[in-house]
């Protein structure tokens, strides 16, 4: 008996004790564990944002894109700079080398913003931020009523969102609509003309009139008080008073030149909800923050508050993440649960006792419990990777607990006391049990060469599983044998297994006889699953039906606001009339996330489906992307559910499909893109495609004549100064409202929008005071840039994009690459594949290392276990012959091979050794005894076969529910388990059989070969 078998027997009461009390603490912490979608995820990714207000791409690019690409370029850890430079803005991702330090990252980004800031265009503003989830909402929420939109905005934004930001866990909570309210001064212009005045002026002298300035301190009877001039324009009244000109005996009132009245700032988007005006309240959660939590906290305070809400005022959530989350984690429990029940119904039906089946299925709480306990300490989170973990880790849980518990009922069948049977039954498993164990641990213990975000998603879920296997070895050893001294009574049946067992023994005899066959059936199988292999999909992570999904939509570049908004109302009615949609939200010239380059004519619709359903978010994306094609076919669109979208932009690979072409000349460039275009518009599976051609940006340039301008001492500052002031309009100051402040924005009585001949007509004031029209000193020409400038590493690029339907990444990829085989480009070009296919690659990669690693580490504790090189060499037969088996089911089902399938072949690797482990150990005790190696075998096989089917059958049965992939999120694991359970079918039979066929000495197997080839002469 071992000493630590010992011991616990002995502290049964205080192991036992301990154990409960963890599983009680577990489950007591994970009531306040925070509860996501995915883990906290740290990107490597900081986003720089700029904008130049009024300037062309060209402007921009040169002024603005360049000098911060070389600033950013001396950023320690950057190895990657991709810009994207539009009219009035650019928008720069740096992506960092793994294990860079991010905070550390954002304050040297901070310092070379800084340091650069003098080489930037006058007038460019930059921000720069860490890309986080947290900076996407997890709660959307459409405000709508019979209210003016500007009206919906004030309440949202000066009642809703500071009701909302003090919440527990909040993190941004950020307001978009259409229609911002500000007064408006509307002069006219013969009448600022007949004053000699200018909209910039006029916007001057009120700046300088709305004044409130403390200039002294009084005291008067003790008290103290300030002495304020003021000049603060209260009311429109007051600005309508203010005087802006004149002289004294004829001064000039604001009244005199224009009109003052309530207005909105210019639409520069346009935001509506379920197809009319409305506001959208985006609310997002702090780094670490409950989402369940946050989200029950959102709707209990807009209870609260809607007793002083106008009445009318509709709030409907378009997105609820914390929907998703919940339903999630009630599948992924669920699936645990059922899992533990069919584990228990098969060890009821091996061991037919009670007793023995309870003390086993003790096991799953005692461990689970303190699993919990372990992620709470760790800093995790609730989520689909750890509690995935936890669902996978069901089955193995209780195989350590099934062996021991068998070997103890098994000496109870001999007759012995329970105390007695507990004693050698835990010491005859104990490095058994200790060897299978460390196979499963040690296999992800190479997962920390991951990187991405599938790295450290499956990192979490790997943290989770192993945490619960290994807690399950002292549970198994230590805290059952106790329980089970105590609990069981002396056995007076046979437990199941004993026919089979006897038919085990005389297969594996003839097995023996026939070693050669043995091992070319084990050789067939893996040819098999060479063969099969391929022929498997591959793809990067699998997709969950979320309930909502986002419509990006693309209007011609040069389209207007009004045109624009005529495309977008077709996608609403198409939406509006698509029976299982609960809600949406549309916006223009804004787009879902943090702040970014945004084409005017861009925009994109948040769905919301409702939850009775029958169809699936791809059938109805799919139903609606034909029904636009067919209404609007000059509207390009790109469908994509909410976390894929999100997770793209985060990782900086939005597109499933992308090909990069490279080159210095950006007309050679759009050349190259149409051949691109078409070799691969053909391509099966492809949809949403974009040709990289985002076309131009009209401009109507006013060439000022230095001769003509200078005569005026006109320079084209001034001239500017004053036009956009006119057109555009100047905000000059702020007027007090009761709990805020509103903008007063002064420009001409004119219409927002021109034509060109307005503008070439339009009159500017000279130095003398007089006005001229502006074609007098100034040429206009009409040209169209380019709408957008892409960039990575300083070199210029398009790319081709798209998204896939009904076809797998890998079979997109293969195609790609054979439609553009042989495309010979110009000298200094080049084209490379890039968004999730890179992704993948780089994943694949990583874990097949990782896989290699397993493999080598299982091999060493084999060898600490067996102590010989061949009986480890047998024991990891089995190995490939499971992966065969794996690439058989993925390839039978019509799974892919993904990420999730892949950390499921690395589980495997651990998996598939614990059964040989049991098998050889046991035959290694018998020849200790004095058997032949043959003799040893069968006596191994023949007490082994019933924990060897036990084990195996509970891992299976507790991996069908995530098997089947019912429920929300249960797609991501569903690849995952359908790999162990293949593979698993597949290696019992090989550690069955051919594991004990090749232990036996080689010169056995050589006599087996030549009686073959004499049988075969």
């Amino acid at each position: 008996m071992t000493g630590a078998a010992e011991f616990a027997l002995r502290q049964g009461r205080g192991i036992a004790f301990l154990a409960v009390a963890a599983a009680v603490a577990g489950g007591l912490v994970s009531q306040t564990l925070p509860k996501a979608v995915y883990p906290e995820v740290v990107f490597l990714r900081e986003q720089v944002v700029a904008t130049a207000p009024g300037a062309s791409g060209v402007v921009v690019m040169a002024g603005v894109t360049r000098p911060l690409e070389e600033a950013m370029s001396s950023v320690p850890g950057v190895e990657r700079i991709r810009s994207r430079t539009i009219r009035g803005g650019a928008e720069l991702s740096l992506f960092f080398a793994p294990g860079t330090d991010m905070v550390q990252a954002h304050s040297v980004v901070l310092s070379r913003l800084g340091e650069s800031s003098h080489l930037l265009r006058v007038g460019a503003e930059v921000t720069a931020s860490r890309v986080l989830p947290s900076g996407f909402p997890i709660l959307s929420m459409n405000i709508r009523g019979p209210f003016p939109a500007g009206k919906l905005y004030e309440l949202a934004q000066y009642t809703l969102r500071p009701a909302l930001s003090s919440l527990p866990g909040v993190g941004l909570v950020s307001v978009q609509s259409s229609d911002i309210p500000e007064v408006e001064v509307l002069l006219k212009p013969a009448a600022l003309e007949a004053a000699h005045l200018t909209v910039s002026q006029v916007a001057d002298r009120l700046r300088q009139m709305n004044i409130v300035q403390t200039v002294a301190r009084l005291t008067d009877a003790h008290q103290l008080s300030l002495g304020i001039v003021t000049g603060e324009l209260i009311t429109l009244t007051d600005i309508e008073s203010a005087v802006v000109g004149g002289t004294d005996q004829a001064p000039v009132r604001v009244r005199d030149l224009g009109r003052v009245v309530e207005g909105v700032a210019p639409r520069t988007t346009l935001i509506r909800v379920d197809g009319q005006p409305g506001v959208i309240l985006n609310v997002a959660r702090r780094l670490g923050g409950d989402i369940l939590a946050l989200n029950t906290a959102v709707a209990e305070r807009l209870a609260e508050l809607k007793p002083s809400l106008p009445t009318g005022l509709v709030i409907e959530p378009v997105y609820e993440q914390a929907a998703f989350v919940r339903d999630a984690v009630l599948s992924v429990r669920d699936a645990i649960l059922f899992g533990a029940l069919f584990t228990v119904l098969v060890l009821a039906f091996f061991l037919r006792d009670w007793r023995a089946t309870l003390v086993a299925a003790l096991s799953l709480p005692l461990t689970l419990g303190a699993s919990l306990l372990v992620l709470w300490a760790m800093g995790q989170t609730l989520n689909l990777m750890t509690l995935g973990g936890l669902a996978v880790s069901v089955g193995l849980v209780i195989d350590d607990a099934v062996v021991v518990v068998e070997a103890v009922h098994k000496y109870l069948e001999e007759g012995l006391s329970p105390a007695e049977a507990a004693r050698r039954g835990t010491a005859e498993l104990f490095w058994p049990v200790v060897g299978t164990t460390a196979t499963t641990v040690v296999v992800f213990l190479p997962l920390g060469l991951l990187n991405g975000v599938s790295g450290q998603f499956f990192i979490a879920l790997s943290l989770s599983l192993a945490a619960a296997v290994v807690i399950s070895l002292p549970v198994a050893l230590a805290v059952l044998p106790v329980i089970a001294s105590r609990l069981l009574k002396p056995v007076k049946r046979k437990s199941a297994g004993d026919r089979l067992g006897q038919l085990y023994v005389r297969a594996l005899t003839i097995a023996l006889r026939h070693r050669l066959w043995v091992v070319l059936a084990g050789l067939a199988v893996v040819g098999l699953g060479t063969l099969c292999g391929r022929s498997v999909a591959t793809d990067f992570l699998p997709e969950s039906d979320e309930g909502a999904y986002v419509i990006d939509y693309f209007a011609p570049v040069g389209a207007s606001m009004d045109s624009a908004d005529t495309f977008a109302r077709q996608i609403e009615e198409i939406v509006r009339s698509t029976p299982e949609v609960s809600s949406f939200s549309r916006r223009l010239g804004a787009e879902l996330g943090p702040p970014a380059a945004t084409i005017s004519s861009r925009g994109d619709v948040a769905v919301r489906l409702k939850s009775d359903r029958s169809r699936g978010v791809n059938e109805i994306m799919d139903e609606q992307r034909a029904r636009i094609a067919a209404v609007a076919p000059g509207l390009r669109v790109e469908f994509v559910q909410v976390l894929a979208d999100m997770l793209g932009d985060l990782e900086g690979s939005a597109e499933p499909v992308e090909v990069k072409v490279f080159g210095p000349d950006v007309k050679r460039l759009n050349v190259l893109m149409v051949e691109i275009n078409r070799r691969l518009e053909k391509v099966p599976g492809l949809t949403d495609i974009f040709n990289g051609n985002e076309g131009c940006s009209p401009e109507r340039d006013l060439t000022l004549d230095p001769v003509q301008a200078g005569r005026q001492n006109l320079s084209a500052g001034s001239v500017g100064l004053q036009l956009a002031s006119a057109y555009l309009g100047e905000v000059s100051t702020q007027l007090r409202r009761p709990d805020h402040l509103e903008n007063i924005r002064v420009r001409q009585d004119s219409p927002e929008i021109m034509t060109p001949g307005d503008l070439s007509s339009a009159r500017v004031m000279t130095s003398g005071g007089t006005t001229l029209p502006v074609s007098a000193i100034s040429t206009p020409t009409s040209v169209c840039p380019p709408a957008s400038s892409l960039r990575e590493n300083q070199r210029n690029y398009l790319h081709f994009t798209a998204r896939l339907s009904n076809v797998s990444l890998g079979e997109a990829t293969s195609s790609i690459r054979a439609n553009l085989a042989g495309w010979v480009l110009p000298t200094g070009y080049s084209w490379e594949l890039a968004g999730l296919f890179k992704q993948q690659q780089s994943s694949f990669h990583s874990l097949w290392v990782a896989l290699a690693i397993a493999m080598l580490a299982v091999t060493g504790i084999l060898l600490f276990q067996l102590k010989s090189y061949r009986r480890t060499a047998a024991v990891l037969a089995a190995t490939p012959v499971a992966l065969a088996g794996a690439v058989v089911t993925l390839v039978v089902l019509q799974v892919s091979l993904n990420v999730s399938s892949m950390m499921g072949a690395i589980l495997l690797i651990g998996l598939v050794v614990k059964n040989g482990i049991l098998l050889i150990d046991y035959a290694l005790v018998a020849e200790g005894e004095g058997l032949s190696s043959h003799d040893a075998i069968i006596s191994a096989a023949r007490a082994r076969l019933r924990p060897i089917l036990m084990t195996t059958l509970a891992t299976l049965v507790a991996l069908i529910p995530l098997a089947l992939g019912i429920g929300a999120g249960a797609a991501l694991h569903r690849p995952l388990a359908i790999t162990v359970l293949g593979g698993l079918l597949f290696s019992t039979a090989a550690t069955l059989f051919m594991v004990p066929a090749l232990s036996l000495s080689p010169w056995r197997c050589a006599r087996c070969i030549r009686h073959f080839q004499l049988r075969a002469r």
